[in-house]
């Protein structure tokens, strides 16, 4: 073989081997790309749900709240009566 043939086999050996690693690394990508997004994707939506768990905790507590407030409103409604009918008992005496 001549020197010019051998630099040929060379160069073919050469872009085979380039080739090839860009064809693996392009797979791997194609394979790679999608499962980062979906693990993106899973940690997006648990933090979402977590989220969605401390506004329902939120709105309960709140709801419990405005319970508690409504029979707090009554029982002082309650109390100034009693106090407005005592004070009246104490006018007449």
């Amino acid at each position: 073989m001549s020197p010019v043939q051998l630099a040929s086999a060379d160069s073919d050996g050469m872009i085979w081997s380039f080739g090839s690693m860009g064809f693996i690394v392009v797979c791997a990508m194609l394979v790679i790309w999608p499962t980062i997004a979906v693990w993106r994707a899973k940690s997006v939506m648990s933090r979402e749900s977590d989220y969605k768990g401390i506004a329902e905790k939120a709105v309960m507590a709140q709801q419990d709240m405005e319970r508690e407030l409504v029979e707090v409103r009554l029982q002082l409604n309650d109390m100034s009566d009693r106090v407005k009918s005592v004070e009246r008992v104490l006018k007449d005496v």
